[in-house]
């Protein structure tokens, strides 16, 4: 098996036209023993090819798993094939500036995290600022629903995977801080995206699935899992 240190997870769904210069900007920019793993969720287009021809290892899947899904089939592909100390999940569209990357390891390993979570200067809708609020007074973390995240390998094993319900990717975050693993935040730089289709669709529907999110987690954490 080959290993590495650090392994990163790009979840992408027809994301041709900007999947290849996210991948050479972190290969340009990353100083680190590290992997990159696009997980195409069962693109149309040319996603994975262009992909490849970047330089990033492709997974491709037969059938649509989805956000967290295909971030969950990107971990074990990870896992079973790189035995990674840590994986970090970063967006396709160009968000996330590489920039982070090295200072999120860096911090995980010179104060043996267990989980970095990227903190974003701003949230946009009422939902997530609502997550942000909850996170905050509960355990002082201002940005859960961050989709750049840094997590030790045994997060995701203890869980025996990255999401059971529709956490909108807080779950190992959330049980973490439940179980008093050694978590922090740091601030990361956004971007504008490369493309104009968000993530979570339409405004209204966002919001409706992010504060239902907020709900199960709330009663997941009061129940303590």
């Amino acid at each position: 098996m080959e290993s590495t240190s650090l392994a990163i997870v790009i979840p992408a769904y027809n994301e041709e036209s900007s999947i290849g210069n996210v991948v050479r900007e972190i290969l340009n920019t990353v100083d680190l023993d590290f992997k990159i793993i696009v997980v195409s969720d069962k693109s149309s287009d040319n996603t994975s090819a262009v992909a490849s021809e970047a330089g990033a290892l492709v997974l491709e899947l037969k059938h649509n798993h989805g956000y967290a899904g295909a971030i969950d089939q990107g971990f074990r592909y990870a896992i079973e094939n790189l035995d990674p100390d840590y994986v970090l999940t970063m967006d396709a569209d160009g968000q996330h500036d590489p920039i982070a990357v090295d200072s999120m390891y860096s911090l995980a390993v010179s104060k043996n995290l267990d989980l970095v979570t990227g903190k974003r200067p701003s949230c946009a809708r009422i939902s997530e600022k609502l997550y942000s609020l909850y996170f905050r007074c509960r355990f002082n973390i201002d940005d859960p629903l961050s989709g750049m995240k840094l997590y030790r390998k045994s997060l995701y094993l203890d869980n025996n995977g990255f999401e059971s319900y529709d956490s909108i990717g807080t779950e190992l975050l959330t049980k973490a801080l439940v179980a008093n693993k050694s978590v922090e935040q740091t601030d990361i730089p956004i971007r504008p995206r490369h493309d104009s289709e968000p993530r979570f669709g339409s405004l209204f529907k966002a919001n409706k699935r992010i504060f239902i999110s907020l709900l199960h987690t709330i009663y997941r954490i009061n129940s303590k899992y």
